[in-house]
């Protein structure tokens, strides 16, 4: 195994060994499911009830998270998630780091009218937008690793110091992700 300071650097590892998309999407059921328990208690314990009493969003949360709120596809109950956002061209952009296969994502699927969003101290009812075309979710991807160096590089093993945007090969990372934007009804 190879350390992570002697890391080769190649374009077929996006989303590299150890990184939280890889762990998401790996094949051994109990790494997966053990990265979604701490993200599941991390919600659940802290940033959820944080953020209904506007803590977060007062220290400044609320530029960086929002709370999706979808109704349940087999139960019908409201569900919150807290998610990164970005702002991209002005349009409020999510990523489902486990693509299709996320809750939230099904659940948004099942009941696309039923959304909730809630960003700081504003909400809105979003109409949603899925990124399909391969060479926009790219543009989005190589603005993503340009902006958001440190982020990605937890997220997915981006290293900003090594990896070159124009260089590097995206197309196992973008069959693995989904892309949403997420526009204001007047817009």
């Amino acid at each position: 195994m190879t350390s992570p300071n002697k890391i080769d650097v190649n374009v077929d590892l996006l989303p590299r060994p150890g990184s939280s998309i890889y762990n998401l999407n790996h094949k051994d059921v109990m790494i997966k499911n053990k990265l979604l328990k701490k993200f599941k208690i991390y919600n659940k314990y802290i940033v959820l009830p944080l953020y209904r009493l506007k803590i977060l969003p007062l220290l400044g949360f609320g530029r960086i998270f929002l709370i999706l709120t979808t109704q349940g596809r087999k139960t019908g109950k409201k569900r919150r998630t807290p998610l990164e956002y970005h702002r991209i061209d002005g349009v409020i952009t999510i990523f489902s780091g486990r693509g299709e296969d996320a809750g939230w994502m099904k659940n948004i699927r099942a009941h696309p009218d039923a959304l909730l969003v809630r960003h700081g101290f504003h909400r809105f009812q979003p109409q949603v937008e899925f990124v399909t075309n391969e060479d926009q979710k790219l543009e989005i991807m190589k603005w993503y690793v340009v902006n958001h160096g440190k982020s990605a590089k937890m997220l997915f093993g981006w290293i900003p110091k090594v990896d070159d945007p124009e260089t590097i090969n995206f197309s196992k990372m973008l069959n693995m992700i989904t892309i949403i934007r997420l526009h204001h009804s007047n817009d």
